[in-house]
């Protein structure tokens, strides 16, 4: 099926246009399923801020923490050099999110201005570039109004203050569960998204699956009824239309998610 609604070229050049720095204010989220797709985003994002002096703010679990650091070091930043550099803060993101939630069941506003705030300060008057895993923890805990609300804190913040921020999802894109109901309040909270490692490919593999599942005549339909819902390629087309079967075909969209998985994995990648 040849989709003319939507280049997913488009997609990749927004995404290596945020990781370069060209959207100082935007507010980004990785899907990631396995960790070595977030660390190669995370480290590529970091870099490019320290090669334009631009220091960084990280809140990451340990684990990540360390994966992110061995990407940099591959990219000739290791931690003397960024240490004698001076741009880097550093923050655990468990105590972080216990901070900012202050005891409640949902982000205290006045506690995360403080706290994040804090983090910031140490670089006065430079553009950052912040990356922050607190909000994937509570998805991961089952908390998601506290975790749309802290998304919003951030976009309060990031309208007040000069950073960019990157975000992470552990997340299973071809979970109807997760399209139906997590993913559309992180897409809306994002100003670029990126559901896969290669949006190419997922393009393709969604194609291939409407087509089977739908047939060539509805399939058409679905991508006239879900282009009105594209805005510029903030979100990939490919996840609108996940999102999409998901809510409104929920008959189908078992099969068109496992068809388009089965093509994901099986098609070769690209060397």
């Amino acid at each position: 099926m040849q989709n003319r609604l939507y280049s997913p070229q488009m997609g990749n050049d927004t995404w290596r246009e945020f990781l370069r720095g060209s959207a100082p204010s935007g507010h980004a989220v990785q899907i990631y399923s396995d960790l070595s797709e977030l660390a190669g985003s995370v480290s590529s994002y970091l870099a490019a801020g320290f090669e334009a002096g631009e220091p960084a703010v990280v809140i990451a679990t340990p684990e990540h923490l360390t994966r992110f650091r061995a990407g940099l070091a591959a990219a000739g930043w290791d931690e003397a050099r960024i240490e004698r550099a001076g741009l880097l803060a550093v923050a655990d993101a468990d105590e972080t999110l216990a901070a900012v939630m202050d005891g409640f069941d949902t982000p205290s506003a006045q506690a995360f201005d403080q706290v994040i705030g804090e983090l910031l300060d140490r670089f006065p008057g430079k553009q950052v570039r912040a990356f922050g895993e607190m909000v994937d923890l509570l998805c991961q805990r089952g908390q998601q109004e506290a975790a749309i609300a802290l998304e919003d804190l951030w976009n309060d913040l990031g309208r007040r203050s000069r950073f960019s921020l990157l975000c992470g999802y552990h997340l299973n894109v071809f979970d109807r569960a997760s399209q139906a109901e997590t993913l559309p309040h992180v897409c809306r909270a994002h100003s670029h998204v990126l559901p896969a490692p290669d949006p190419d490919r997922l393009q393709r593999a969604v194609d291939h699956a409407l087509e089977e599942v739908l047939g060539a005549s509805e399939a058409g339909k679905v991508y006239v009824l879900v282009g009105q819902q594209i805005r510029a390629d903030r979100v990939p087309m490919a996840q609108v239309l996940l999102m999409w079967i998901s809510e409104n075909m929920p008959a189908l969209a078992e099969r068109v998610l496992a068809s388009a998985r089965t093509r994901y994995l099986d098609e070769p990648v690209a060397v």
